[in-house]
C-alpha cells in the first residue's frame, strides 16, 4: 500500500535529517515546557508529602487519615488540571513553532519558500485550537457511536483496538493540517484530507501515540516527529515530489 510506503520514507526522512543534526532546535520548547512541568509535579509532591498529618494517638491519627486522603484528591485535582494545561500548550500553543518545522522540511524536500510574519503566527494558534476542537468533537462522537455498537452487539473485547484507532486517526487529522494551511487549504478541506486518505492519516496517528506514550519524553518529542513525517508524506501523497523517487499514486 502507498501509504505505508510513504510512511517508511517518511520516517527514512525525519530520522535521517535528524542524524545529520538538523531541526534539533525544535526541539527546545517543548523540552523546556516540560521542564517546567516535572519541577511544578514535583514540588506538588513534595508539598502533598509535607502536609500529611500524624499522631502517636489511634483516634487523632484515624481523623488525620481522612484529612489526608482530602488533601490528597485536592492535590490530585490539581495535578490532573495542571497536566492537562501542560499537555494543551505542548500539543496546540507551540503550533507555530510545529509550522515553522513543517515549512523548513518542506522548502529543504522541495525548494518552495513560505512566507511568515506576525499575523500568520496568531492565525496558527487560532487555526490549530479550531482543528483540535473540530477533531475533538468528531472524535467525541465516533467514540459514542461505536460504544453504542459494541455495548449491543456485545463487542467490548475490540473496545481498547477501537479506541486507538479512533484517537490515532484524529490525531493524524490535526498533525496534517499543518501541511494542508501551508498551502492555503481551508480547514473543511483538512476534514477532506483526512477521509480521502484514512490509513495514511491513522498510520501517522498511531506513530504519535506510540511515542507520546513513552514516560516523561513522549509528550514533548511527539509532535515534533508526527509533524516531519506528516510533512513528507503529504508531499508524496500531493505528488509534491519527484516522481521518481516513489511512484506518487496516491491510491491507498
Amino acid at each position: 500500500m502507498k501509504a505505508i510506503t510513504y510512511h517508511i520514507k517518511g520516517i527514512s526522512v525525519t530520522f535521517s535529517e535528524l542524524a545529520k543534526g538538523n531541526f534539533w532546535l525544535f526541539f527546545i520548547p517543548g523540552a523546556a515546557i516540560t521542564a517546567a512541568y516535572l519541577i511544578f509535579k514535583y514540588a506538588l509532591d513534595s508539598a502533598l508529602g509535607a502536609s500529611e498529618l500524624s499522631s502517636d494517638y489511634s483516634w487523632v491519627d484515624w481523623i488525620f487519615g481522612w484529612i489526608n486522603s482530602g488533601v490528597s484528591a485536592v492535590f490530585s485535582i490539581f495535578d490532573f488540571i495542571f497536566e492537562q494545561i501542560y499537555i494543551f500548550i505542548v500539543l496546540t500553543l507551540l503550533s507555530p513553532f510545529n509550522t515553522l518545522l513543517g515549512e523548513k522540511l518542506d522548502g529543504k524536500l522541495t525548494g518552495k519558500k513560505f512566507e511568515a510574519n506576525l499575523a500568520r503566527f496568531i492565525n496558527d494558534i487560532i487555526r490549530m485550537i479550531f482543528v483540535v476542537i473540530i477533531a475533538l468533537l468528531m472524535e467525541v462522537a465516533c467514540l459514542m457511536i461505536w460504544w453504542v455498537i459494541s455495548f449491543m452487539l456485545g463487542l467490548g473485547i475490540l473496545d481498547s483496538i477501537v479506541y486507538f484507532a479512533i484517537s490515532a486517526f484524529f490525531f493524524g487529522f490535526a498533525f496534517y493540517d499543518f501541511a494542508l494551511e501551508r498551502y492555503a487549504t481551508k480547514i473543511y478541506g483538512t476534514i477532506n484530507f483526512a477521509f480521502s486518505y484514512p490509513l495514511s492519516v491513522l498510520l501517522t496517528g498511531s506513530i504519535f501515540l506510540s511515542i507520546y506514550a513513552i514516560p516523561y519524553i513522549g509528550i514533548p518529542i511527539s509532535p515534533v516527529i508526527a509533524v516531519m513525517i506528516s510533512t513528507v508524506v503529504y508531499l508524496y501523497l500531493t505528488k509534491k515530489l519527484p516522481k521518481n523517487e516513489l511512484n506518487t499514486t496516491t491510491n491507498e
